[in-house]
Protein backbone atom coordinates (compact mmCIF):
# COMPACT_ATOMS: atom_id res chain seq x y z
CA UNK A 1 0.00 0.00 0.00
CA UNK A 2 3.17 2.38 0.49
CA UNK A 3 4.36 2.28 -3.04
CA UNK A 4 0.63 2.05 -4.69
CA UNK A 5 -0.64 5.24 -6.51
CA UNK A 6 -3.74 6.96 -7.10
CA UNK A 7 -6.70 4.08 -8.08
CA UNK A 8 -4.71 1.11 -7.82
CA UNK A 9 -4.41 2.42 -4.00
CA UNK A 10 -7.67 3.07 -3.66
CA UNK A 11 -8.63 -0.38 -5.05
CA UNK A 12 -6.07 -2.09 -2.57
CA UNK A 13 -7.26 0.13 0.32
CA UNK A 14 -10.77 -1.17 -0.51
CA UNK A 15 -9.88 -4.89 -0.80
CA UNK A 16 -7.75 -5.03 2.53
CA UNK A 17 -10.55 -3.32 4.13
CA UNK A 18 -12.92 -5.85 3.16
CA UNK A 19 -11.24 -8.97 3.35
CA UNK A 20 -7.96 -7.80 6.06
CA UNK A 21 -9.93 -9.35 8.67
CA UNK A 22 -11.06 -12.68 8.06
CA UNK A 23 -10.18 -14.91 10.12
CA UNK A 24 -12.18 -18.09 8.55
CA UNK A 25 -11.09 -19.00 4.99
CA UNK A 26 -14.52 -19.85 2.45
CA UNK A 27 -14.72 -23.51 2.88
CA UNK A 28 -17.74 -24.74 0.24
CA UNK A 29 -18.43 -24.19 -3.03
CA UNK A 30 -21.29 -21.34 -1.86
CA UNK A 31 -19.09 -19.69 0.19
CA UNK A 32 -16.36 -19.64 -2.74
CA UNK A 33 -18.87 -18.26 -5.20
CA UNK A 34 -19.83 -15.82 -2.98
CA UNK A 35 -16.17 -14.67 -2.24
CA UNK A 36 -15.78 -13.92 -5.87
CA UNK A 37 -18.81 -12.14 -5.89
CA UNK A 38 -17.98 -10.01 -3.59
CA UNK A 39 -14.48 -9.73 -4.75
CA UNK A 40 -15.46 -8.73 -7.95
CA UNK A 41 -17.97 -6.08 -6.40
CA UNK A 42 -15.15 -4.67 -4.61
CA UNK A 43 -13.05 -3.95 -6.88
CA UNK A 44 -15.88 -2.91 -9.65
CA UNK A 45 -15.60 0.77 -8.82
CA UNK A 46 -11.88 0.93 -9.56
CA UNK A 47 -12.24 -1.60 -12.44
CA UNK A 48 -10.84 0.21 -15.76
CA UNK A 49 -12.53 -2.35 -17.91
CA UNK A 50 -15.50 -2.98 -16.29
CA UNK A 51 -18.25 -5.33 -17.45
CA UNK A 52 -17.31 -5.78 -20.99
CA UNK A 53 -14.00 -7.10 -20.21
CA UNK A 54 -14.13 -8.96 -23.21
CA UNK A 55 -14.52 -6.23 -25.68
CA UNK A 56 -11.70 -5.30 -26.84
CA UNK A 57 -11.10 -2.02 -26.48
CA UNK A 58 -7.88 0.70 -26.86
CA UNK A 59 -8.55 2.82 -23.70
CA UNK A 60 -9.30 -0.55 -21.22
CA UNK A 61 -5.26 -0.24 -20.26
CA UNK A 62 -4.85 3.82 -20.50
CA UNK A 63 -3.43 4.90 -17.42
CA UNK A 64 -5.73 6.33 -15.31
CA UNK A 65 -5.84 8.62 -11.88
CA UNK A 66 -9.03 6.97 -10.66
CA UNK A 67 -9.24 3.10 -11.87
CA UNK A 68 -7.13 0.11 -11.29
CA UNK A 69 -6.44 -2.84 -13.64
CA UNK A 70 -8.28 -5.57 -11.87
CA UNK A 71 -6.26 -8.61 -11.54
CA UNK A 72 -3.61 -7.10 -8.62
CA UNK A 73 -6.36 -5.73 -6.22
CA UNK A 74 -8.60 -9.33 -6.93
CA UNK A 75 -5.54 -11.56 -6.64
CA UNK A 76 -4.63 -9.41 -3.04
CA UNK A 77 -8.65 -10.48 -2.18
CA UNK A 78 -8.22 -14.03 -2.54
CA UNK A 79 -4.80 -14.00 -0.71
CA UNK A 80 -6.25 -12.28 2.27
CA UNK A 81 -9.93 -14.09 2.12
CA UNK A 82 -7.79 -17.39 1.79
CA UNK A 83 -5.26 -16.23 4.69
CA UNK A 84 -2.04 -17.11 2.64
CA UNK A 85 -3.00 -20.41 2.02
CA UNK A 86 -1.49 -20.83 -1.56
CA UNK A 87 -3.76 -24.11 -2.42
CA UNK A 88 -7.03 -21.96 -1.80
CA UNK A 89 -6.18 -18.26 -3.02
CA UNK A 90 -4.90 -20.13 -6.45
CA UNK A 91 -7.96 -22.12 -6.74
CA UNK A 92 -10.38 -19.18 -5.98
CA UNK A 93 -8.27 -17.12 -8.86
CA UNK A 94 -8.77 -19.54 -11.07
CA UNK A 95 -12.62 -19.98 -10.80
CA UNK A 96 -12.85 -16.22 -10.72
CA UNK A 97 -13.32 -15.80 -14.14
CA UNK A 98 -12.16 -12.72 -16.10
CA UNK A 99 -8.44 -12.50 -16.68
CA UNK A 100 -8.44 -15.51 -14.42
CA UNK A 101 -5.18 -16.88 -15.17
CA UNK A 102 -3.19 -13.54 -14.49
CA UNK A 103 -4.96 -13.61 -11.64
CA UNK A 104 -4.41 -16.64 -10.43
CA UNK A 105 -0.24 -16.17 -10.94
CA UNK A 106 0.10 -13.01 -8.56
CA UNK A 107 -2.50 -14.76 -5.63
CA UNK A 108 0.35 -17.59 -6.12
CA UNK A 109 3.11 -15.40 -5.95
CA UNK A 110 2.10 -13.61 -3.31
CA UNK A 111 1.28 -16.48 -1.09
CA UNK A 112 4.79 -17.52 -1.93
CA UNK A 113 6.64 -14.76 -1.22
CA UNK A 114 4.03 -14.78 2.27
CA UNK A 115 6.42 -18.01 2.80
CA UNK A 116 3.84 -20.10 2.14
CA UNK A 117 3.65 -23.65 1.51
CA UNK A 118 4.00 -22.70 -2.94
CA UNK A 119 3.89 -25.97 -4.35
CA UNK A 120 2.26 -26.72 -6.78
CA UNK A 121 0.54 -29.96 -6.42
CA UNK A 122 1.18 -32.93 -8.99
CA UNK A 123 -2.20 -33.56 -9.75
CA UNK A 124 -2.41 -29.82 -10.77
CA UNK A 125 0.81 -30.28 -12.96
CA UNK A 126 0.09 -33.42 -14.58
CA UNK A 127 -3.91 -32.29 -15.36
CA UNK A 128 -2.50 -29.09 -16.86
CA UNK A 129 -0.01 -30.70 -18.94
CA UNK A 130 -2.42 -33.08 -20.33
CA UNK A 131 -4.53 -30.73 -21.20
CA UNK A 132 -2.07 -27.90 -22.60
CA UNK A 133 0.01 -31.02 -24.61
CA UNK A 134 3.20 -29.43 -23.00
CA UNK A 135 5.82 -31.10 -20.35
CA UNK A 136 5.31 -28.43 -17.31
CA UNK A 137 8.25 -30.11 -15.47
CA UNK A 138 10.68 -29.19 -18.14
CA UNK A 139 9.34 -25.84 -18.60
CA UNK A 140 9.60 -25.30 -14.92
CA UNK A 141 13.23 -26.81 -15.18
CA UNK A 142 13.82 -24.21 -18.21
CA UNK A 143 12.70 -20.86 -15.93
CA UNK A 144 14.73 -21.87 -13.15
CA UNK A 145 17.72 -22.37 -14.64
CA UNK A 146 17.38 -18.81 -16.59
CA UNK A 147 16.49 -17.99 -13.43
CA UNK A 148 19.94 -19.17 -11.77
CA UNK A 149 21.99 -17.43 -15.07
CA UNK A 150 20.21 -14.23 -14.02
CA UNK A 151 21.22 -14.53 -10.67
CA UNK A 152 24.47 -15.87 -11.73
CA UNK A 153 25.22 -13.13 -14.03
CA UNK A 154 23.71 -9.96 -11.54
CA UNK A 155 26.59 -11.18 -8.90
CA UNK A 156 29.05 -11.03 -11.18
CA UNK A 157 27.88 -7.56 -12.07
CA UNK A 158 27.94 -6.49 -8.58
CA UNK A 159 31.41 -7.96 -8.44
CA UNK A 160 32.84 -6.49 -10.84
CA UNK A 161 31.52 -2.79 -9.65
CA UNK A 162 32.36 -3.83 -5.85
CA UNK A 163 36.26 -4.61 -7.35
CA UNK A 164 36.11 -1.62 -9.73
CA UNK A 165 35.07 0.85 -6.43
CA UNK A 166 37.14 -0.78 -4.59
CA UNK A 167 34.72 -2.18 -1.94
CA UNK A 168 34.86 -5.29 -0.63
CA UNK A 169 32.95 -7.98 -1.92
Amino acid sequence: LDVAHDGTAAALRAVVTEFGGRTVPPATDDEERALAALVRETVAPFDSVGPHYREMSMDARRPSRTKSIEELPAALAFVLAHRGDFRGAVLAAVNYGRDADSIAVMAGAVCAGLGGTAVVPAEWVDEIGDASRMDLRETGHLLASAAADILKADRERAAARAAFLGEPV
